[in-house]
C-alpha cells in the first residue's frame, strides 16, 4: 500500500503541474471569430520542451508529508504532409528526465542513459521514447484521434507509464502538437478576450485568454482558469480515487502568422483528497510548467 500511494501522490503531483495542457472534448464557451487556423508549412521541425516542477503537501494518520516532482519532456515534431484541413505530422518523445521524492523514496530517470533505459523505469518506457508516431492535427488546433483509450484502470500497466499517461495521454496529445500550436487570427487586437472548455477522463478545465499585448508579429497572452479532478485509477487490484480543484495563471507567446506558441508560462495551486481503501489524505499541491517551441 505505501508504494501505491507514494505514486498516487506523484500522479496528482505531476497531472496538477500539466493543468490546461489535459487532453479533452473542447467547448468554446465565448471567443471572437477566427479566420485564420495554423499555418505550419510542409517539412517544417519543431522541438518542444516541456519542464513541469511540483511541490505538494499531504496529511496522513496525523503526520505531513512533502512530495516533490521535476520532469522534462523533450518532444520532436515534423510536418509531413498538408492538406485542405489537415496536418499530417510525425512525432516522437525524444527524452525524458525525472527526479521525483516522495515518502522517503526517490526516482531518478535519464532516458539519454543507457543504463536507465535498460533499467525498469527504461523497460516500460521504450514504447514512447523515440518512437515516431503519425499525427492527424486539424488547422483548428485538434488532435484527431481515432480511438479513445480508458486509462482509469492501470492494473496491467506499469506505474511510471501510467503516470505518463495521465499527465496527458500522448496520444490525445499528438505526441506535443498541442503544447506547441495555438491558433490566432490576425484580426486580433490587444484587449481580445475569449475562453474554453475541455471535459474528458474526468478533468474538467475553463481557460480565459486575453491578448495583453501585440509586438511585430507576436502576440502574448493572459490565461488563467480552474480546473476540477475526479479520476479513479486500479493500481494492483487498489482503487485510488482522487479529487480536486484548481486554480492556474500564466502567459505565452504566440506567432500570429504560424500559430506557434513560442513559450508558455503556467503556474498552478490545487488542494482535494486522495483516497486510498476507504482512508482520506488531504493533499495541497503547487506547481510551476515551462514550455518553448523551436523550429529546427
Amino acid at each position: 500500500m505505501k508504494k501505491n500511494i507514494f505514486f498516487s501522490f506523484l500522479i496528482l503531483a505531476i497531472t496538477t503541474g500539466c493543468t490546461h495542457k489535459i487532453a479533452g472534448t473542447s467547448n468554446v464557451a465565448k471567443e471572437p471569430e477566427i479566420k485564420s487556423g495554423l499555418n505550419l508549412p510542409k517539412g517544417q521541425k519543431y522541438t518542444v520542451e516541456n519542464k513541469v516542477s511540483t511541490k505538494s503537501m499531504s496529511q496522513m494518520s496525523g503526520q505531513s508529508m512533502e512530495s516533490t516532482a521535476d520532469i522534462t519532456s523533450v518532444y520532436a515534431i515534423e510536418v509531413k504532409d498538408v492538406t485542405d484541413n489537415n496536418y499530417n505530422m510525425t512525432n516522437f518523445i525524444s527524452s525524458i528526465k525525472m527526479n521525483m521524492t516522495a515518502m522517503g523514496q526517490n526516482i531518478n530517470f535519464d532516458s539519454d542513459k543507457k543504463e536507465d533505459m535498460d533499467g525498469d523505469i527504461g523497460r516500460n518506457l521504450k514504447n514512447y521514447i523515440n518512437q515516431p508516431k503519425a499525427v492527424v492535427m486539424d488547422k483548428s488546433g485538434n488532435v484527431i484521434v481515432s480511438k479513445q483509450t480508458d486509462t482509469s484502470k492501470a492494473s496491467s500497466m506499469d506505474q511510471i507509464e501510467m503516470m505518463l499517461k495521465q499527465m496527458g495521454d500522448p496520444e490525445q496529445q499528438g505526441y506535443g502538437a498541442k503544447m506547441a500550436f495555438l491558433p490566432i487570427s490576425k484580426n486580433f487586437k490587444q484587449g481580445t478576450s475569449w475562453q474554453d472548455s475541455t471535459s474528458g477522463n474526468g478533468v474538467t478545465t475553463a481557460t480565459n485568454y486575453t491578448i495583453k499585448e501585440i509586438k511585430g508579429t507576436t502576440a502574448t497572452i493572459s490565461i488563467s482558469g480552474t480546473e476540477k479532478r475526479d479520476t479513479k485509477m486500479e493500481m494492483q487490484g487498489m482503487e485510488i480515487n482522487t479529487k480536486t480543484t484548481g486554480k492556474f495563471t500564466g502567459e505565452e507567446d504566440v506567432d500570429i502568422n504560424t500559430g506557434v506558441i513560442l513559450q508558455n508560462n503556467t503556474s498552478s495551486d490545487t488542494s482535494g483528497t486522495i483516497s486510498v481503501m476507504g482512508q482520506e489524505i488531504p493533499t495541497t499541491v503547487k506547481a510551476t510548467s515551462l514550455t518553448t517551441v523551436k523550429p529546427m
